[in-house]
């Protein structure tokens, strides 16, 4: 019995030692990594699987900020003061006093956790960086004055401050933050600059009247680089503008530079990216009906070192100003629409090229109007219409009322992917123009154009009639990104996705303005 039990006893070790002797080399090389990164303190950190209200994670460098270092960040200025952080916090020999502290650096700067100054205002402070960065270099003494209100001499370092940079200085934390000037104002690359203990101060004139006029210089990455450590790849996900109107678009570049770009979408609806340079923008168009409430912007970036930063930011939804309608239709007109399976069929065909991406951009620059002449609105973009006998709908489209035959034109270049007859929509016209734009034309009297043919802007098209669901002559103008109804009137005053273009945001071009009743 002793024998078969230490028999079992035996095999137990054994099976138990193979498990552990075979794991599997994925295993490994995560243990690898995540050593990798415990050693390196500049390593990316993939985002957090689950909120942690203890610390924020910033996808730009992959980085964390936590704990007393974040409460200093957050109070001091935040972003436009420090900049992002650079690394995770660790153990670094401090050469101004030979002791070693916890720090953590940012683009800006150094935090400094002292232990020895805990629960007092000095707990955590800036690295003597402007010290550092001018070690071997001196600065002319300034004739010492008695102070004023409008400028300090400070005999500790026989230096002065005045102007934009004591204004800076006084608001912003003063001597506790930076410590005494140790220059005057001098010139140095290409703005005009003064060091302090633990910064230098720099004058940007092209943000005059910002919070950003002036900057602390980026001695954080300058002496981070200058040990030797490799600076964590800086990705940027910039949504213009912040907030969007109903039914207007939004643009997204994506700065990526040495990573790969895996995907983005705006509450759950893909994003179409075009290559520009060394970015990538898309275009995300936000429906006219939209909820009044933040829409989730998720974009994700694979770094060099294969750790994925998830960029999760909200864009804010704001109120467009829509008309109220009421349509009586002819009994006539509205007994020729078919049956409700048909109006289904006809509308899946239609939605089956809006949701069709060509994943090259065909347009360049602005949208033209699509009539050559001056034409009245006769029902703006998003009106909300109620049917006499019943039906409500939300017009995702521009009508133009003009006279039958006035000749339509393309606004753009694209290419030519439905052109018919249909019981709803009449003669239309449908060109994309790439990246999931389209633009239809309804209730053509005539066409001019066939699938296939590539039209340029200015090109004929067709001619305007009053065929399918219509009351009279008119052009009914619409633009989609996807299956999304979004404003014609803001591309023909914005140059989205441009490169050397200026963008004219809510401007009508004089050649086509456009009159309202």
């Amino acid at each position: 019995m002793v024998l078969k039990r230490l028999g079992l006893v035996l095999s137990i070790w054994f099976c138990l030692l193979l498990v552990f002797s075979s794991a599997p080399a994925l295993a490994q090389s995560q243990v690898a990594s995540v050593q990798a990164q415990a050693s390196d303190p500049t390593a990316s950190r993939p985002a957090p699987t689950t909120p942690n209200s203890n610390s924020t994670y910033f996808p730009e460098t992959g980085h964390y900020l936590g704990g007393t270092f974040r409460a200093y960040w957050q109070r001091y200025g935040g972003l436009a003061q420090f900049g992002l952080p650079l690394t995770e916090e660790f153990q670094e020999l401090n050469p101004a006093d030979g002791k070693v502290y916890t720090v953590q650096y940012f683009e800006r700067n150094r935090f400094e956790y002292h232990p020895e100054f805990k629960n007092t205002f000095y707990e955590v402070l800036l690295g003597l960086l402007g010290r550092q960065a001018t070690t071997g270099r001196t600065f002319p003494d300034a004739p010492a004055f008695t102070t004023t209100s409008r400028r300090f001499y400070f005999p500790e370092t026989r230096h002065s401050l005045s102007n934009g940079f004591k204004t800076y200085w006084e608001s912003r934390g003063g001597l506790a933050i930076y410590g005494y000037p140790i220059s005057e104002e001098f010139q140095e690359g290409g703005y005009t600059v003064q060091y302090f203990e633990r910064a230098r101060f720099e004058y940007h004139p092209e943000n005059r009247g910002t919070p950003y006029e002036v900057q602390l210089g980026l001695l954080g990455t300058n002496l981070l680089t200058a040990t030797g450590r490799v600076l964590p790849q800086a990705f940027r996900v910039q949504p213009e503008p912040g907030s969007v109107v109903q039914g207007h678009a939004l643009q997204v570049t994506v700065s990526a530079a040495g990573g790969q770009l895996l995907g983005s979408s705006l509450a759950g609806v893909k994003l179409n990216f075009f290559q520009q340079g060394d970015k990538q923008v898309a275009v995300a168009g936000v429906v006219s009906d939209a909820p009044l409430r933040p829409r989730l912007l998720v974009t994700e970036i694979k770094d060099a070192s294969g750790v994925v930063r998830r960029f999760e930011q909200n864009i804010g939804v704001l109120a467009g100003q829509f008309e109220q309608q009421q349509i009586e239709v002819d009994p006539t007109v509205e007994a020729s629409l078919g049956s409700d399976e048909e109006q289904a069929r006809e509308r899946a065909r239609v939605y089956s090229f809006y949701n069709t991406v060509t994943p090259e951009k065909l347009w360049t620059g602005r949208f033209s109007w699509p009539l050559s002449v001056k034409a009245p609105i006769t029902t703006p973009f998003g009106s909300r219409r109620n049917y006499v006998g019943g039906g409500y709908e939300v017009h995702d489209a521009i009508d133009f009322g003009v006279p039958s035959g006035t000749p339509i034109l393309a606004p753009q270049r694209g290419r030519v992917v439905l052109a018919e007859f249909q019981k709803v929509r009449g003669g239309i016209v449908i060109i994309d123009h790439g990246l999931g734009v389209h633009t239809a034309y309804f209730h053509q009297s005539r066409i001019q154009v066939k699938v296939g043919d590539m039209v340029s802007t200015g090109n004929l098209i067709g001619y305007v009639g009053t065929t399918g669901l219509s009351t009279g002559p008119h052009l009914h103008w619409e633009m989609r990104l996807g299956s999304t109804g979004i404003d014609p009137e803001e591309w023909v005053g914005r140059n989205f996705i441009a490169a050397d273009e200026v963008n004219l945001v809510n401007q009508t071009p004089s050649h086509s303005r456009v009159y309202r009743y």
